[in-house]
């Protein structure tokens, strides 16, 4: 079968570079062809050019037709694979337990023994057998932590369940375990990976499923596919994985039950496994569900106190004692201990010495020469073992932040502030994981509304700001005054927020269906009625119908308008299926050769519209502003898409792309987007329309009769047939500007700024004659086709404008409803494919099964790069059309024209990514966290304070969260403090 795909796929390739030479052939006749007595292409570049072409194909075909090697042995393959992931797996935890110092020197010595036989199964399930060595009692060598992977691999079923109370040393337990077994392991043999079950999900994910993932995410190469399996699913099935599930008490206890059956339903009959948890957890399990098949059960004994003593002397920096005696700071404290523990505090230390956890924060605690343990045994401050207990945890943050020759960007004082900080987040939302995501709720709730438009309008300006300051910055966008842009930006701002207020649903777990689709209709009509009203009545020009001017008319109908531009861009992301709170991306095509090279295909042909856009400019002549920014945001665009592309990226949330899957997600949002938009914009357009047509009849129904009739410069006549003229009597300076050869010119006043405005503009000194027609007004320029006008309206006195618009309000349907369901149409027009991308590229990343959370942010912030700049491009493109084609619809191309640009910036602004810059921004500023973020929470965990757990952060134990925040809870009930601080020694 492997050897068909094969040859197919030869067969495939070898024909492609035939017809390539074919095609090849044909165009160097067509080209060295003359045509008129002229060579038709010349020069060494040509010549170059065909050659490199004509080489590269040879070599295609020479390089797939000399591949006739015999595929390896599947057997082989995978045993080379499982010694490299042993050696990935040594480094990876070897590095590990040097964070831990588990090297320096050596691990605490915890002993262990044989649990309650009603926690572990039938003894002859156990034995299959084969006799099985008994422990020795509790004292013996045998039964201490080093013996464990001889232990293990002594049980004929290699399955083990090691058991233990809080801080006992499990977790500890596994990575030493792991280590050795790796040292005794010969090459060929089953690879110890430590799996820690806290990021798995029993209720929807079988085991062997999430093991394959969690390989396949950590370590890269076993995605590599063998006779069409993974690599990871390969060596699974083959034997050569021995899982150590670490942390079985960190599973929701709701899926206890559920966890233990998927485990027994999972494991083949010859499958090894070891289970770390706590003895409560595992207790429980198995009085409501049943045992591990075939499994010895086993429990952690509490630490001895010769050995919690020999690893504190040994651990410690020496002294010189009485008589030149080498002593330490911890002698005389253990030396009152064995003479008399009868006082309280001796007798609470006692039972702090015998949890492993408790004896290595007392070692780092007290490593540092500015302290001395001698303190514990005073009997009014550490009566009790709590109060030992909670000393420690308090002093162990500045002790690891305060070691010599730490980083000095991170002072303990600091950082024990900001650990607080954030464990008092995650008791007030009763959770222990800490997420990067999140951290965008502790911003306030008025700011996480205004941020994602402040955010999106920041970018939208950072990336107009060169088109702004270049000579040609009215190609794109017309400003007419100060006041009225910056009135703009506020309504766009103010109707950005309040569209994702209304029209986004809080996350994306919280699908709507019809209830979204009526809010979306109810805001959107309530917006246009509003807007419509406000424009008229601040001075806007509505009594002509739906002919919107690019010209300004006073900064509170630029208010108005802003705010409708922000709602619609809201409204797009609501279709799209954007929520307020935004979790990480993931790639759509991770997991997916084909998904990443039609990721590839797509960055090049980005580049090609780029370098298309651009070849004006190669060749020696000027290039406009439309095709520099056009042509600037293909390329970036094409760049963020094909780094994105050569990136596995974490896992996504669902299926792997398969062929064509990105293709069918497309399409549903493309038709889910025009029938929203669609709908949505045309009750919308419609309100416009009406509310317009009702304030233009009762505005102008009170306007005098002037026909016959002069006002200044302006003589008024009216025709038989109702057509309605004001014509002037001295020259009027008029700009006419043709969007494209034939198409209708737009005028525009003296001293504006007229897009557009370069071979099809033409500026003239004239009499011009305003006529309306049918509704239609346009004005009259000697030698020019009529002309657009309703930037000219500023010229006409306000009576002459009134009588005007009379005739226009005859005409209700062809001049304000009709025009009102096109710019619906165009609504359609334009988020339908930009629906289509964002459901197409916007795939939840899989945060359970991440390997870090600096993956997931990283993965993240590439994937809403060549989201937003590939939606941008397409925006780009569809606007071009559309502006083209409504040249002369009054203002709706300028509108196409400029909603590209926030299609891409605005969209930043809803990601994971976005969010926490806004985060980050708000928690440095209030000295809640520090400015480098992510930096400090690795830090926290190089250092011992945090762990990591998939996408998430958690405190290295849950005693320490629950302490760091209490301290904080008693510094703000304290109002004596100034800020949160961590009770210190």
């Amino acid at each position: 079968m492997r050897g068909r795909h094969i040859w197919t796929r030869r067969r495939l390739w070898t024909g492609v570079g035939c017809a390539t030479l074919v095609v090849l052939t044909v165009t160097l006749r067509q080209v060295g062809g003359e045509h008129g007595g002229q060579v038709q292409y010349d020069g060494p570049a040509f010549v170059v050019s065909v050659v490199g072409v004509l080489v590269s194909v040879v070599a295609l075909l020479v390089d797939i037709l000399r591949r006739t090697d015999p595929p390896p042995d599947p057997g082989a393959v995978l045993r080379q694979t499982a010694d490299a992931l042993a050696e990935a797996v040594r480094v990876q935890w070897a590095q590990e337990a040097r964070l831990r110092r588990l090297q320096d020197p050596q691990p605490l010595n915890v002993r262990w023994r044989r649990a309650d036989r009603l926690l572990a199964d039938d003894t002859r399930n156990i034995r299959r057998g084969r006799p099985v060595p008994e422990p020795r009692p509790g004292g013996d060598s045998d039964t201490c932590l080093a013996s464990i992977a001889t232990a293990f691999e002594e049980v004929p079923s290699r399955r083990m369940v090691v058991l233990g109370s809080p801080g006992s040393g499990k977790s500890v337990l596994a990575v030493c375990c792991t280590l050795d077994l790796l040292r005794r392991r010969t090459p060929g043999t089953p690879v110890p990976v430590i799996f820690p079950l806290a990021a798995w999900d029993p209720g929807t994910t079988p085991l062997r499923t999430w093991l394959i993932e969690r390989l396949v995410t950590e370590y890269r190469p076993l995605a590599a596919t063998t006779d069409g399996t993974p690599l990871a699913a390969a060596l699974l099935d083959a034997g050569l994985i021995t899982p150590v599930l670490d942390g079985f008490d960190e599973l929701p206890p709701a899926l206890y039950g559920t966890a233990l059956r998927g485990l027994n339903a999972a494991l083949d009959d010859d499958m090894p496994v070891l289970v770390t948890s706590r003895t409560t957890a595992w207790r429980t399990t198995v009085e409501c569900s049943d045992v591990l098949t075939g499994a010895e059960v086993l429990e952690l004994l509490p630490l001895e106190f010769t050995e919690a003593t020999s690893y504190l002397e040994r651990t410690a920096r020496p002294l010189r004692g009485p008589r030149g005696r080498r002593t330490t700071v911890w002698t005389p404290v253990l030396d009152t201990l064995r003479q008399d523990a009868r006082t309280p505090a001796a007798a609470a230390l006692l039972q702090i010495l015998a949890n492993p956890l408790m004896v290595t924060l007392a070692r780092t605690v007290y490593g540092d020469a500015s302290r001395d343990p001698q303190e514990l045994l005073d009997d009014p401050r550490f009566a009790t073992k709590a109060g030992i207990e909670e000393h420690l945890l308090d002093a162990f943050v500045p002790a690891v932040f305060g070691e010599a020759g730490a980083d000095a960007r991170w002072r303990a004082a600091d950082a024990g502030r900001w650990l607080a900080w954030l464990a008092r987040e995650l008791e007030r939302r009763g959770s222990k994981r800490l997420a990067w995501w999140e951290l965008y709720l502790c911003v306030p709730r008025a700011l996480r509304l205004a941020a994602p438009a402040l955010l999106a309008q920041t970018l939208t300006f950072v990336l107009a700001a060169p088109i702004l300051l270049s000579s040609v910055g009215g190609d794109v966008f017309v400003l007419d005054d100060k006041p009225s842009l910056a009135a703009n930006l506020v309504g766009n701002l103010a109707g950005f927020a309040g569209g994702l207020a209304l029209l986004l649903p809080v996350s994306a777990a919280r699908r709507e269906g019809r209830t979204a689709l009526l809010r979306q209709l109810t805001v959107c009509m309530a917006t246009a009625a509003a807007a419509t009203l406000g424009y008229g009545l601040s001075g806007g020009s509505v009594q002509f119908g739906l002919q919107f001017g690019t010209v300004t008319d006073g900064w509170v109908a630029e208010l108005f308008g802003g705010a409708v531009f922000g709602v619609l861009i809201a409204l797009y992301f609501g279709v799209a299926g954007l929520a307020r709170h935004a979790v990480p991306l993931g790639l759509p095509w991770a997991g997916s050769p084909t998904g990443r090279l039609a990721a590839r295909a797509g960055s090049g042909l980005l580049a090609l519209a780029g370098l298309v856009m651009v070849e004006p400019w190669l060749r020696g002549h000027g290039l406009g502003t439309w095709p520099t920014v056009a042509g600037t945001l293909c390329f970036a665009a094409a760049l963020c898409l094909w780094a994105a592309a050569g990136r596995q990226g974490v896992r996504t949330g669902v299926a792997p792309a398969g062929e064509g899957r990105i293709a069918r997600r497309f399409v549903t949002g493309l038709l889910h987007g025009w029938a929203v938009c669609l709908l949505v914009g045309v009750a919308a357009g419609g309100t416009v329309g009406a509310v317009a047509c009702v304030f233009s009849a009762v505005e102008t129904s009170r306007a005098p009769d002037l026909d016959g009739r002069r006002l200044g410069k302006w003589t008024h006549r009216e025709t038989p047939d109702g057509v309605r003229t004001v014509a002037s009597s001295t020259e009027i300076t008029v700009i006419l500007v043709y969007p494209h050869p034939g198409a209708h010119p737009t005028a525009y006043p003296r001293g504006s700024r007229p897009p557009n405005c370069g071979r099809l503009c033409e500026s003239s000194d004239t009499p011009v004659t305003f006529r309306v027609a049918g509704g239609d007004l346009r004005i009259l320029v000697d030698g020019h086709p009529a002309a657009n006008a309703v930037n000219m309206l500023p010229e006409l006195p306000e009576q002459s404008r009134t009588w005007l618009a009379q005739s226009a309000a005859r005409h209700p349907l062809d001049r304000f409803l009709l025009p009102g369901a096109m710019g619906g149409v165009l609504i359609a027009l334009i988020g339908g494919p930009a629906s289509g991308l964002y459901r197409a590229l916007s795939t939840p990343s899989d945060l359970i099964r991440a390997a870090n959370p600096q993956a997931t942010l990283r993965t993240d912030r590439m994937a809403s790069l060549s989201r937003s700049g590939v939606v941008a491009v397409m925006t780009g493109g569809v606007c071009s059309v559309l502006a083209w084609a409504f040249a002369s619809r009054g203002g709706l191309d300028h509108v196409a024209a400029q909603m590209w640009v926030p299609m891409g910036t605005a969209a930043l602004a809803l990601t994971a990514w976005g969010q926490l810059a806004v985060a980050r921004i708000w928690l440095a500023l209030t000295g809640r966290l520090p400015w480098r973020l992510m930096t400090f929470l690795d830090e926290a965990h190089r250092r011992g304070v945090l762990r990591q757990s998939g996408a998430h952060y958690e405190f290295r134990h849950l005693r320490m969260q629950q302490r760091l925040a209490a301290g904080v809870q008693a510094s703000q009930e304290d109002p004596r403090t100034t800020e949160p601080t961590v009770p210190t020694a």
